[in-house]
């Protein structure tokens, strides 16, 4: 695959920056009303925390279909009709959720959703070294409108999650702000691409072993698996454990949850400048280790450690939209696509497992033990990010 650039035009520029910034508030945003309203639903469905569990694990069995299949048809299609097609499947998860009334079918839509936005957030990400010069400047800026979307609905989510009519408006919004992201996007003049990718089963599992092959495949897949558990986890699982745990009002354990993310979004923008000039090996070895044990401190505490907690989010802000970087550098181009969803689709079984049994968890041992589980993982994906930068070696040079 040819490296792309962003087109020349004025118009080209102006439509792609609004198209990027809208669609990541857009998906930050559906992807942060899933943990501000679970208790609503745990309410309006009588459900245990098992079966709140099965709506978030629904959410990332949709991120391992959409990663590990969207990943294969990134690098086949051209740009904007693989965008255009899992938009379309995410506001059909969205039109479910504004039409009905139902827990299989709010799990089933939860597939669609979640898949389709986390499909959509990362094929940006993959695709913004094509595009722009300074990556990681212009990645982390991109992620900070995304961190953005998900501090808003958290805070706004946070106020109106009393009743499911705030659930229908809040998707419905979604639903239209969706459609005008779609409008920009066709009026993108894309560069036309010149797709070497090989077709055929055979040829797919052969890009899969290549992949695999790597030494560095199975640190990555560990290391994005323990972020997912430790950010996810406190995403889909703050509001319950502030207020069932350590007793907060709903609405000020969504508070803190907001500002946990505003504290990303506000790290994506203040620390993109710093990351571009460290590069991004050695900002991610940092960030994760003052990310880790502020975390650590902050649940230990519990109701004295909300601060360290909050302020984890600073260092947790480039870790990720850097990882989807990182990954790209340690294979050629033309496999950048399957690699990144390749990788963090396996990983999502991290989320899966632990969102399976979490529930259940926390009715036999309770919120004090159960919750270690999260400063855990962040701790181990800062230990497995240290090795393997000791024992891989990077494609390209310069991460």
């Amino acid at each position: 695959m040819t490296k792309t650039t962003l087109t020349t035009t004025k118009s080209g520029r102006v439509f792609i920056l609004i198209y990027y910034i809208l669609m990541m508030i857009l998906l930050g945003a559906s992807d942060g009303l899933r943990g501000v309203f679970l208790p609503l639903f745990e309410d309006t469905f009588t459900l245990t925390k098992t079966q709140s569990s099965m709506i978030i694990m629904c959410s990332y069995v949709g991120n391992l279909l959409f990663l590990f299949i969207g990943g294969y048809f990134l690098d086949r299609m051209s740009k904007k009709r693989f965008l255009c097609t899992v938009t379309f499947l995410w506001m059909a998860a969205l039109l479910c959720y504004i039409l009905t009334e139902s827990y299989p079918v709010l799990l089933i839509a939860m597939v669609f959703s979640l898949g389709a936005s986390t499909m959509l957030s990362t094929s940006l990400n993959v695709i913004t070294p094509l595009l722009f010069a300074a990556p990681a400047l212009y990645i982390n800026v991109f992620n900070f409108t995304n961190g953005a979307g998900i501090f808003a609905a958290q805070n706004i989510g946070g106020q109106i999650a009393d009743r499911m009519q705030s659930w229908h408006l809040i998707n419905l919004v979604l639903l239209i702000l969706g459609i005008i992201g779609l409008f920009f996007l066709s009026r993108i003049p894309f560069p036309e691409q010149e797709i070497t990718a090989s077709h055929g089963i055979r040829s797919t599992l052969d890009s899969y072993r290549g992949i695999l092959k790597n030494p560095a495949c199975k640190y990555l897949i560990c290391i994005c698996g323990f972020y997912y558990v430790a950010e996810h986890g406190l995403q889909n699982w703050m509001v319950t454990y502030g207020n069932e745990y350590l007793g907060f009002t709903r609405e000020r354990a969504a508070l803190y949850l907001s500002i946990f993310f505003g504290s990303i979004t506000l790290g994506r923008l203040v620390f993109a400048p710093l990351v571009q000039k460290l590069k991004p090996g050695k900002s991610i070895a940092i960030f994760a280790g003052v990310g880790a044990s502020l975390y650590l401190v902050g649940i230990l505490l519990e109701r004295s450690g909300i601060v360290p907690l909050l302020l984890s989010g600073l260092a947790f802000s480039i870790l990720w939209p850097t990882i989807v970087l990182i990954i790209g550098t340690y294979y050629p181009r033309e496999q950048n696509g399957i690699a990144v969803g390749f990788i963090t689709a396996i990983a999502t079984l991290f989320d899966i497992a632990f969102n399976a049994g979490f529930g259940t968890l926390v009715e036999r041992l309770g919120f004090a033990i159960s919750i270690k589980i999260l400063p855990l993982s962040a701790v181990l994906f800062f230990l497995l990010y240290v090795i393997m930068r000791r024992r891989t070696k990077p494609y390209e040079e310069g991460a």
